[in-house]
């Protein structure tokens, strides 16, 4: 069957949860494991049998937790940690706060007293609404390897991003099975509904974030996180903002708490970054 996708912006995500929504995104993911098991196998390089949900727990999410983020993390039949992340919008930082988060992951793993060769891969995946690396393909891998011959120095640090905004998807019969997945995730319902007709298992996820969707508790806390999201986006604009207005040392330190760098609230106030860093020591 061919199908032509046509997305209607004005009815979007109207009837259905934004799986986009990270809240949805781990809350689709942790109640049907078998649907995270297909994901994870169209994205690997290699194939996995199980993925135990380390962080099962679904959280509140309170308003007042600036440093809020929801991450899927699972552990594979032979060890190996992966962790799931969805995001909206780019922050400061971006590439070594994903870089942080794989160390930490990586390094936890000595806390079981397990000898160095016993450790296992630890695996990042990150998908992102918007466009993070200057390439057209939505699909990278990333390894440590000599920069001279491309010699992998160690298969542990896998760093996959998958960048929704770069998938250009016209016909459903054109696309391979990662494709599909990604435009699950991010197309209307009528396109989830096309999707479901090409294999049972898509039907299986549409009927999952159906079954979501109409849980009261789920789309509230979707709700929040979605306004909680908006409004740290809003703040950091406004930062932003009054620090090209003014100019003055008294938004160096909000900035900064909003996680701005130094360097970035120096471009914008335009004092220098030794005054900047001057300021924000005070402070403390």
């Amino acid at each position: 069957m061919v199908c032509i996708i046509q997305e209607d912006e004005i009815s979007y995500n109207t009837e259905l949860l934004d799986l986009r929504n990270d809240f949805v995104f781990r809350s689709f993911f942790i109640s049907a494991n078998y649907l995270l098991i297909d994901f994870l196998n169209t994205i690997l390089d290699f194939k996995i049998i199980k993925a135990d949900i380390i962080n099962s727990g679904l959280e509140i999410i309170h308003s007042d937790d600036k440093f809020s983020r929801l991450v899927l993390k699972v552990e594979t039949e032979n060890g190996e940690r992966i962790n799931i992340e969805i995001q909206l919008q780019i922050h400061e930082a971006f590439p070594e706060r994903i870089l942080m988060y794989w160390a930490k992951m990586y390094a936890t793993q000595d806390k079981k007293g397990k000898y160095s060769k016993e450790l296992n891969k630890a695996i990042q995946i990150i998908i992102t609404d918007f466009k993070l690396l200057p390439k057209s393909n939505y699909y990278s891998k990333f390894l440590i390897i000599d920069g001279e011959d491309g010699t992998v120095f160690s298969e542990h640090l896998q760093l996959y991003v998958l960048e929704l905004s770069k998938l250009d998807v016209n016909r459903l019969d054109q696309t391979n099975k990662l494709e599909k997945w990604l435009l699950f995730l991010k197309a209307d319902k009528k396109t989830k509904e096309a999707l479901a007709l090409e294999s049972s298992l898509m039907k299986d996820a549409l009927d999952e974030i159906e079954r979501i969707s109409q849980d009261p508790k789920t789309v509230e806390i979707a709700s929040s996180r979605e306004f909680f999201l908006k409004d740290q986006l809003q703040r950091e604009v406004d930062a932003l903002n009054r620090g090209r207005e003014e100019g003055k040392e008294e938004v160096i330190f909000p900035m900064y708490e909003l996680g701005i760098s130094v360097r970035k609230i120096a471009n914008v106030t335009g004092f220098s970054i030794e005054k900047v860093e001057r300021v924000i020591e005070h402070k403390f």
